[in-house]
């Protein structure tokens, strides 16, 4: 779990039911920028501050899921959790200035090297990230090696949510089933 995803959880959790039931009513009302989705509302209804924070995760990616939380916080008169010298919600800075940039950078040789499931990820990024042409020209790598270095050949022009879909919902799922040891070392565990 990337710090920025535990401080939006503990942030959630410090909620009591009543907030977080207007944390959900009022994310339900918010307009999303125009690429974004609206979450659903069937989600949201009965969802835990854990669901809660996959779903922001999810739809929105680390940026834009934190400013929509921060602007949830302050509609809902919450926002003391969000600013202040005692910040309950530090993710919105360590979006902003975490140390080495983004997973996906901060540990590209490592993960060129030792990632074993990349035709899976492929598979999971094509259609999302990766354009069909894109996803064609990696597949055709001889080893993991070379595809990841195919991938990561794109990654620089790659904005900050499409880093998150790689590492979150694509590149740490498949790790965790199959590379575990891996992903705990590169996030210091």
């Amino acid at each position: 779990m990337e710090q920025a995803e535990r401080e939006l959880l503990e942030t959630l959790e410090m909620l009591g039911e009543g907030e977080l039931q207007r944390f959900k009513d009022k994310l339900s009302e918010i307009q999303p920028k125009k690429r974004y989705q609206h979450l659903p509302s069937e989600s949201l209804r009965n969802a835990n501050p854990t669901a809660l924070t996959d779903l922001l995760l999810l739809f929105y990616g680390t940026d834009y899921g934190a400013e929509v939380a921060a602007e949830v916080l302050r509609a809902i008169d919450q926002g003391a959790l969000e600013t202040g010298p005692q910040s309950q919600l530090p993710f919105i800075l360590m979006k902003c200035l975490s140390a080495g940039g983004h997973f996906v950078d901060r540990h590209q040789e490592k993960l060129i090297q030792r990632v074993s499931e990349v035709d899976r990820v492929l598979k999971l990024l094509r259609g999302h990230t990766l354009t069909p042409e894109q996803y064609q020209s990696i597949s055709t790598g001889r080893s993991n090696v070379e595809k990841m270095q195919k991938l990561y050949e794109l990654v620089p022009s790659w904005q900050r949510d499409q880093k998150d879909w790689l590492y979150r919902y694509l590149l740490y799922l498949a790790l965790t089933e199959t590379n575990r040891d891996l992903v705990e070392e590169l996030e210091g565990k």
